[in-house]
């Protein structure tokens, strides 16, 4: 009799496992594509920061998140993408307080990357099936990378 408890209990077991696996591949189509790429600075990788896709047209959701060591991977819609790119260094503070140390807040972190590529961003990029890969090569003086500009 308790073997076969035992048995229900693994069967049960097993049918709960099967049915949630079977629920996460099921779902709405959101129509994002996983898409990547790479941020760099003047030809070295960007150690951290986010990447923000708005779409120009306001017509679908707004991808992006953070990178770490000039590498992302995140979603986004289709089409045409205004971007929007940060990254900062983290930076020790000269003289931190005895307290700032204690508490952690012996360091600040700073933008190194121009306005050009966010707050003022012309970044732009056009998302399909097709094209999901894009390596941004961004400069210390805010050049649009060629191809990647609403004046295009």
């Amino acid at each position: 009799m308790m073997l076969t408890t035992q048995f229900a209990r693994a069967c049960q077991a097993v049918a709960v496992v099967a049915i949630a696996a079977g629920l996460m591949g099921c779902g709405p189509n959101d129509g994002m594509l996983n898409i990547n790429g790479t941020v760099t600075m003047d030809g070295e990788p960007v150690e951290a920061g986010s990447i923000t896709l708005t779409p120009v047209d306001g017509s679908s959701k707004v991808g992006g998140g953070a990178f770490e060591n000039g590498t992302f991977s995140t979603r986004a819609a289709p089409g045409e993408m205004a971007v929007q790119i940060r990254g900062h260094e983290i930076v020790k503070l000269p003289h931190p307080t005895r307290e700032q140390v204690e508490r952690g807040l012996d360091t600040e972190r700073h933008e190194i990357i121009p306005g050009a590529y966010n707050s003022a961003s012309k970044l732009r990029i056009t998302i399909s099936p097709d094209n999901t890969t894009f390596d941004f090569a961004l400069t210390k003086d805010g050049k649009i990378p060629e191809g990647m500009s609403a004046d295009q």
